[in-house]
C-alpha cells in the first residue's frame, strides 16, 4: 500500500530533525500553555488548566527577559491552538528548548504533586526534565512524581529540545486553589526559570539516533491514521453502514 502524503511528511520531518541534530545548545526558550479556547483542559473547582497555564507561562516569559533569554509563546491570549500549530511555532526556533505547561488531575482528589516528562530517546531531553524537577522540588513542599518518558506530539514532532510539565493536581482542592491565586503563579514562574537557567549553559545535543527515532514515532502515527482513514472510506464506498474510527488524543 502507498502511503504518499505520509512519506513526504516524514522526509521533510527527518531533514528538518537531521539538521537541527547538529545546532548548539537553545537560545530560545518556547514556552507552550496548553489548551485554550475551547479546549479547557482539565477543570476543578471553577479553576480551568486553559487559563492556570497561561497565566504561568505570562509570569514566566517576564522572569526570562528579565534573564536576558529569547522567549516566545505558542499563545498569549485563551486562543484555541492545535497540535500542529503549537509544533509549527516551536520549530521556526530550532535553537530552542520547548517548555509546555500542563496541570494534572485525577479521580482521586487526593492525589498531588508535579512531574516533567520527555522524549523516551532524548538525553537532552531528559537532562532538562530532571533539572527542572529538581528546581520544583527545591522550591516547593509539593510531592515530587519524578521525571517519565512519553511520546507525546509535542516532545516528538519539535526539531530542539522539548519538556512537558505537570505543574500540580487541579482535582486537588488545596493545590487549585494554589495555583489560582497569583502567588502560587507565580512561585511557580520563579521555579520553572530555575531550572532552565540551570540547564542552559550546560545542555548538549541530542545524537543523530534521537532524530531517526522521533522520526519512526511519528511515521507510525502518520501510518496509523492513514489505516484509520481508508478504513472509514471504504465501507461507505461499498455502502455497508460503519462506525467512526475513534479519535486519540
Amino acid at each position: 500500500m502507498k502511503l504518499p502524503r505520509t512519506i513526504a511528511a516524514l522526509g521533510a520531518l527527518f531533514l528538518s530533525l537531521l539538521a537541527a541534530s547538529t545546532t548548539n545548545a537553545f537560545d530560545t526558550v518556547v514556552l507552550d500553555p496548553g489548551h485554550g479556547g475551547i479546549d479547557e483542559g482539565t477543570a476543578w473547582y471553577r479553576v480551568k488548566e486553559k487559563d492556570t497555564t497561561l497565566a504561568v507561562a505570562l509570569r514566566l516569559e517576564k522572569l526570562l527577559q528579565n534573564e536576558g533569554i529569547k522567549c516566545v509563546l505558542t499563545r498569549r491570549t485563551d486562543t484555541y491552538i492545535s497540535l500542529d500549530d503549537r509544533v509549527k511555532i516551536a520549530n521556526r526556533h530550532p535553537h530552542s528548548l520547548l517548555l509546555s505547561i500542563h496541570f494534572d488531575a485525577s479521580s482521586r482528589t487526593g492525589a498531588s504533586g508535579f512531574s516533567t516528562y520527555y522524549f523516551s530517546q532524548s538525553p537532552s531531553g531528559r537532562f532538562v526534565a530532571q533539572t527542572i524537577q529538581e528546581a520544583l522540588d527545591e522550591s516547593h513542599d509539593t510531592p515530587n512524581r519524578g521525571i517519565g518518558s512519553q511520546d507525546y506530539a509535542v516532545l516528538v514532532r519539535t526539531l530542539g529540545c522539548a519538556v512537558l510539565v505537570e505543574c500540580g493536581f487541579l482535582s486537588n482542592k488545596a493545590e487549585a486553589g494554589q495555583f489560582a491565586s497569583a502567588e502560587g503563579q507565580q512561585w511557580l514562574a520563579e521555579a520553572l526559570l530555575l531550572g532552565i537557567v540551570r540547564a542552559k549553559p550546560i545542555i548538549i545535543n541530542d545524537p543523530p539516533e534521537t532524530q531517526i527515532a522521533k522520526c519512526e514515532v511519528y511515521a507510525k502515527r502518520l501510518e496509523e491514521k492513514e489505516h484509520q482513514r481508508q478504513a472509514a472510506v471504504a465501507p461507505a464506498k461499498s455502502g455497508t453502514p460503519h462506525k467512526p474510527a475513534s479519535k486519540k488524543k
